[in-house]
């Protein structure tokens, strides 16, 4: 057994080593996400923020001036389900490595557009899945899930486990998931913000009424509506999801079931580009790249992109598939 000198120590190295990781991943926010929406308690709060991967945080608009929230996904679908809470019906994820800064930045433009509530989960600590991402690849996602799972590793010795691997507050989804023989075969299991979407998707439903991931974000919706489909009756399958789905920077495939999808890609987001499907329609965003912080230039607006998936929705547009 280790003595309290080697344990002291391993908790400063710890600590340094969290430190220096929060700081990476602030850079990597204030790059690709519009953190200047958020208040300076609230960016300070969500920095210092080391709770699991997966974790839901609900983000209001800024009008409401009501602070964040923190919730396991048990805690969430219980309060839903129990009419506790704010009812919920739209979810967001980040991508690229984001953290929960990042993560409430994106839940909170969807949030000021809306005029509602959003949850946004937690899709990673930053530079940890940025690492993954660049060596697995976002063209084989059980590649990077297993490297995921090596990260996770040293995560779990760091005192940081996220809730594919916390039992305490993964229960009730783990036996969700096994009770689903069929979703097992088409969902990849293991990217925790993947996991708890489906969770939510299983447990809510048609409660559920607009998705809006960007990045690699974008993936983990597309795996966990994977796992619904294959999770439905045969014949609701045949039947559309009447779910609206939102993606920005990175076109991909989603089920067919999936009609209510508009993917936004910008015209100079290489980044995008190379990690999106080749032959899916999308809606092209001139002078746009990667990031979505408005305070740089060549950003996409999500308030943009949202009004015109609106626009969309009404048949209100040229029929050129351009954002204007």
């Amino acid at each position: 057994m280790p003595n309290q000198t080697a344990l002291d120590f391993w908790d400063i190295s710890r600590r340094q080593a969290i430190a220096t990781w929060r700081a990476c991943n602030s850079i990597l926010d204030t790059a690709f996400y519009d953190v200047g929406t958020l208040t300076t308690s609230e960016h300070a709060g969500l920095s210092a923020y080391a709770s699991p991967e997966g974790s839901v945080l609900i983000v209001h608009p800024r009008s409401a001036a009501r602070p964040i929230r923190v919730l396991t996904p048990a805690a969430f679908v219980d309060e839903q389900l129990q009419e506790t809470g704010d009812p919920v019906a739209t979810v967001a994820i980040a991508g690229v490595g984001s953290s929960a800064l990042g993560t409430a930045a994106l839940a909170r433009n969807v949030a000021d557009w809306l005029g509602a509530p959003v949850a946004g989960i937690v899709s990673g600590f930053g530079v940890a899945d940025v690492v993954a991402e660049a060596l697995g690849g976002w063209f084989v996602f059980g590649a990077k899930n297993a490297l995921r799972e090596m990260v996770a590793r040293f995560l779990d010795a760091s005192l940081l486990k996220d809730h594919v691997r916390d039992p305490e507050s993964h229960d009730d989804m783990k036996a969700e998931l096994r009770s689903l023989d069929t979703a097992q075969d088409r969902f990849l299991y293991g990217s925790p913000d993947s996991t708890t979407m489906l969770y939510l998707l299983l447990k809510l439903g048609r409660r559920l009424r607009l998705l809006v991931g960007h990045s690699k974000g974008n993936y983990s919706i597309e795996n966990a509506l994977e796992g619904w489909v294959s999770s439905r009756p045969s014949p609701a399958i045949l039947e559309p999801f009447d779910l609206r789905i939102v993606t920005l920077g990175a076109v991909i495939w989603f089920p067919p079931e999936c009609a209510k999808l508009h993917q936004f890609l910008g015209r100079i987001d290489y980044f995008g580009m190379l990690n999106s499907r080749i032959f899916v329609q999308r809606i092209a965003v001139p002078g746009v790249w990667h990031s979505l912080n408005s305070a740089l230039p060549g950003h996409m607006s999500v308030a943009d992109a949202l009004e015109a998936v609106e626009a969309l929705s009404v048949g209100v547009h040229d029929g050129t598939g351009v954002a204007r």
